[in-house]
């Protein structure tokens, strides 16, 4: 072997070290950039969780703030409610009794319902119609499998 052949080994294992070395910077290179961009991902989110924590407290302290105002406010009210007596004429005018609606079926006690049937249940109209689900036949009863 002659020094030309030396020197051309040498220079070619110079050569591919040189581009191994330039191979394995580029690929770390591209692992600490995914790294940054994590941690740069990290950071914003915890920026956000911790912006968004502290208005969530701000948010917690006025309205704890509300509701203590609140909470005097109904004291003093109840206070005054059980230190006042209103006269009679300062409740209104008495309210006129309602009117039955025509729909509605009239209550019995149960007692004259005994008397009146002899027992104390009496069929309704929509019973009449062989449905003995209890509901009206304007409510939709579930458990018809519907």
């Amino acid at each position: 072997m002659d020094i030309g052949q030396v020197w051309a080994s040498a220079a070619g294992a110079v050569g591919g070290c040189v581009v191994g070395g330039l191979a394995f910077s580029v690929w770390w290179h591209r692992r600490l950039s995914k790294a940054r961009g994590l941690i740069e991902q990290l950071k914003a989110s915890r920026d956000l969780l911790n912006q968004q924590n502290s208005q969530a407290r701000r948010q917690i302290e006025q309205l704890q703030l509300e509701l203590g105002e609140l909470r005097l406010i109904a004291e003093r009210v109840r206070r005054r409610a059980a230190n006042t007596v209103s006269p009679a004429d300062t409740l209104g005018p008495p309210l006129e009794p309602r009117v039955a609606s025509p729909l509605v079926t009239p209550v019995m006690p149960m007692g004259a319902r005994a008397v009146q049937g002899g027992s104390a249940f009496q069929p309704t109209q929509h019973e009449e119609l062989d449905d003995n689900s209890g509901f009206a036949p304007t409510q939709i009863d579930r458990s018809r499998g519907r």
